[in-house]
C-alpha cells in the first residue's frame, strides 16, 4: 500500500459508469487518480472520492497531452493509464458520414495513442508501468455502426503494437473487452431489452461496473506482471451471441 500511495494512474472517461467505479476502486487502493472527462459532473466526483483529481477536457483536443502533463506536475510518478473514454456515433455504411467516421477515431483511438506517447517515457524513467485500453467486442464481431466497430478494432492494433514497442522498457499494454455493463445508458433500457441482452451471457446477467473496476485494477497491478499484448475477453460469452 505504501508503494501505491506514491503512484498515479490516469483514467479517461472517469465520469462514466465504468470510469467512476474504476476511479473509486483505484483510489481506495491508494492510487492517486487523474480522472479525465469532458463532463462537468466530473468535478463534484473529486469531492466524493479522496485521491481523485479532476481534469475536464475534450479528448479530441490536440492540446490534451499538454493539459495532462501540466496536471501531473503536482502528482506522484505516473505508473498506470486506463484509456476508457469512447463515443458511439454513426449509422449503417450506406448512411455513414465522413464526420461521424472521423469523430469516432478522434475520440476512440487518437487520444489513447497520444496519452501512451506522452506517458510511456515517464513510465520508463520510473522503471515500469501498465497501460490498459478498453475496447469493445464489436471490434471483433462487428456492429450496426461501422464507424464504432472499426475504431474499437483499431485499439487492438494499437495495443499489441505498443506492447511490442514498450515491453523492453518494462511497460505492459493490454486490451480489455467488457461485456454489456450496468451503466447510466443501460438504466434507460426497457426491462425486456435488459433481459434479452443478459440472456446472451453465459452468466445470464449484465456485468456490474465494480467488476470492470476490479479487472482493471488486476491488469494495472503486479499480480499479472507477465501479461502484455493480450486481449482479455470479459464478455462472459456474450460476444459470441452479439
Amino acid at each position: 500500500m505504501q508503494m501505491q500511495t506514491e503512484r498515479t494512474v490516469v483514467v479517461t472517461g472517469a465520469a462514466g459508469g465504468m470510469g467512476y467505479a474504476t476511479s473509486r476502486h483505484l483510489a481506495a487502493q491508494g492510487w492517486q487518480v487523474l480522472g479525465i472527462d469532458r463532463a462537468e459532473n466530473l468535478k463534484p466526483l473529486s469531492k466524493e472520492i479522496p485521491g481523485l483529481h479532476a481534469l475536464v477536457a475534450d479528448l479530441a483536443d490536440s492540446g490534451l497531452p499538454d493539459r495532462v502533463a501540466g496536471a501531473l506536475t503536482s502528482l506522484p510518478p505516473v505508473a498506470g493509464l486506463v484509456n476508457m473514454a469512447g463515443i458511439s456515433v454513426g449509422d449503417t455504411i450506406d448512411r455513414l458520414s465522413d464526420e461521424d467516421w472521423d469523430l469516432s477515431f478522434a475520440v476512440n483511438v487518437t487520444p489513447a495513442m497520444r496519452l501512451i506517447r506522452l506517458l510511456a517515457p515517464r513510465m520508463k524513467a520510473n522503471g515500469k508501468g501498465s497501460i490498459v485500453n478498453v475496447g469493445s467486442p464489436v471490434g471483433i464481431v462487428g456492429a450496426r455502426k461501422p464507424s464504432y466497430a472499426a475504431s474499437k478494432a483499431a485499439l487492438t492494433g494499437l495495443t499489441v503494437s505498443c506492447a511490442r514497442n514498450l515491453g523492453p522498457d518494462n511497460i505492459r499494454v493490454n486490451l480489455l473487452l467488457p461485456g454489456p455493463t450496468l451503466t447510466g445508458m443501460t438504466h434507460d433500457w426497457s426491462a425486456e431489452r435488459r433481459a434479452a441482452i443478459a440472456d446472451g451471457s453465459f452468466l445470464k446477467r449484465l456485468c456490474a461496473p465494480d467488476e470492470i473496476a476490479r479487472m482493471l485494477s488486476f491488469l494495472l497491478g503486479e499480480d499479472c506482471s507477465y501479461l502484455t499484448g493480450s486481449v482479455i475477453d470479459m464478455t462472459a460469452g456474450s460476444m459470441w451471441g452479439h
